[in-house]
């Protein structure tokens, strides 16, 4: 067996658009090592500065995004955010179309035997357009409903969020403890409805989200 690795995640640099109302993204160099030195030059090195919003790209919200007794990101536990994972790639998703329970239920065993669902609406086609972040697909409060009742315990997906304000989807799965991944893309890619998905958080404490390597392992002969 041959394993691929597919990368999930969007780049995080200055042309990173943000969430609307959100930072932009923002990398400040404080020491860089002169074009006209030679390799290893002794006492040259490049350091930066990285600001941000912890939702920015590619990124994890923790059950304290929406839950103010919710745990913090670093409190996540990692094989929360490692494991077996199945891809439901849905029909092309149009202008804020809505995943319902309906479009979940003819997978109910595929999901139920598996801990972590990504969703590929054909959205990140879309990145780096206008209206990427005011008409995206959303998943309805029932259809969150329906993956928690099949046990899941991570959803990515691949549009800026899972809903849109009074954020039903989003109450109903962190308040399930199941966590969110956002912003995913080259799902395409994965290739086979099962896989192993990683996306590691990093250990910010007392917060409510992080950007993430999002990775697909795959196995192939």
């Amino acid at each position: 067996m041959k394993r691929r690795i597919v990368d999930l995640s969007y780049p995080l640099a200055p042309s990173t658009p943000p969430f609307p109302g959100d930072s932009p993204v923002e990398i400040e160099v404080r020491n860089s090592i002169p074009a006209d030195l030679p390799p290893a030059a002794p006492g040259h090195m490049n350091t930066s500065n990285l600001r941000t919003s912890l939702h920015t790209g590619t990124h994890m919200d923790a059950f304290f995004h929406f839950y103010r007794d919710g745990a913090t990101i670093d409190q996540i536990p990692l094989a929360q955010c490692i494991g077996p994972a199945l891809l439901l790639d849905l029909p092309r998703r149009q202008v804020k179309e809505e995943i319902t329970a309906d479009d979940l239920a003819p997978h109910r065993q595929a999901i139920s035997r598996t801990p972590k669902v990504i969703l590929n609406t054909g959205w990140s086609r879309n990145w780096g357009n206008a209206n990427y972040f005011s008409d995206y697909p959303v998943l309805t409060g029932d259809a969150a409903r329906f993956l928690v009742d099949c046990g899941i315990d991570l959803l990515g997906i691949d549009t800026p969020s899972v809903d849109y304000s009074p954020n039903d989807a989003h109450y109903v799965l962190l308040g399930h403890q199941v966590l969110i991944v956002e912003n995913l893309t080259n799902l395409e890619q994965i290739g086979q409805p099962h896989f192993q998905f990683v996306a590691l958080p990093l250990k910010i404490t007392g917060r409510d989200g992080s950007p993430v390597r999002a990775i697909a392992i795959t196995e192939e002969t």
